[in-house]
């Protein structure tokens, strides 16, 4: 599966890019750009879907799901700091960058949409049986950390632009409510366990709907475009690798936090 991604990412990425340099943001803007964006998230996306059809529909699914809610829980609550960093980046450079702008305006919406969503797992993963406290102390793992370090690197030394890659993929696939529901019977867990992904299953659809209105009118270069697209496919890549790693019983199952 790796493979495949970074055979997608070299088909349209090109070359390794340089950073978004300001030189290279003199080209002319244009809104078209976000819809050629747009459609590299969406070869992303079913890239996504092709490693979570395989995640799910493993026989021993069941036995690594406590191991995916807690990794979920330590992407869930790294992201609306990583989108406030995103917004006071965005708002530095915006009086001059109309990139700049466009996104912290919509990050000021979609952070009041996003908070205190790490709490709503939080319960969820008490009423799995884990324990609260060990939940909070348990550092993120390697790979949710070079999942969100990247962005936190864009973000400071290129442009905080980069935050709508990594949205657009973490956000592009929302859960189907039958799905969530096939889960509960295979893993045998009560309803409470799954009560923050019915309310995704339901409320994510408008925000993905939302997100893509935002993309097509982005006012982008051509490196605009390539540098978004990179921050996908990484995002891509990582979640990718994190599903492999659970499910092969890999690095940083989540179990200390079950202690």
């Amino acid at each position: 599966m790796a493979d495949a991604i970074r055979s997608a990412m070299e088909d349209l990425l090109g070359p390794p890019m340089a950073e978004a340099t300001a030189a290279a943001r003199q080209e002319p803007l244009s809104a078209g750009h976000g819809a050629a964006l747009w459609m590299k998230f969406t070869l992303a996306q079913g890239l996504l879907n092709t490693a979570a059809q395989r995640f799910w529909s493993d026989p021993e699914m069941p036995r690594f799901f406590p191991a995916f809610l807690v990794e979920l829980y330590s992407i869930v609550r790294c992201s609306v700091p990583l989108m406030e960093r995103a917004l006071a980046r965005a708002e530095e450079l915006a009086p001059h960058d109309e990139l700049a702008r466009v996104t912290a305006g919509y990050l000021r919406l979609h952070i009041a949409e996003e908070r205190h969503h790490d709490e709503w797992l939080l319960d969820d993963l008490v009423a799995a049986g884990m324990d609260r406290e060990a939940l909070l102390k348990n550092p993120s793992s390697a790979n949710a950390a070079r999942l969100v370090g990247a962005q936190y690197c864009w973000i400071e030394h290129a442009h905080p632009a980069a935050i709508f890659g990594y949205l657009g993929i973490i956000e592009g696939n929302p859960p189907l409510p039958q799905h969530i529901e096939e889960i509960r019977r295979q893993t045998g867990y009560p309803s409470d366990v799954f009560r923050s992904m019915h309310l995704h299953a339901v409320h994510d659809a408008d925000h993905l709907a939302a997100l893509k209105a935002t993309m097509l009118a982005l006012p982008l270069t051509a490196a605009d475009e390539r540098f978004i697209a990179t921050s996908a496919f990484a995002t891509l890549e990582s979640l990718v690798r994190i599903l492999e790693d659970i499910a092969s019983g890999g690095e940083d199952d989540g179990s200390t936090a079950t202690l």
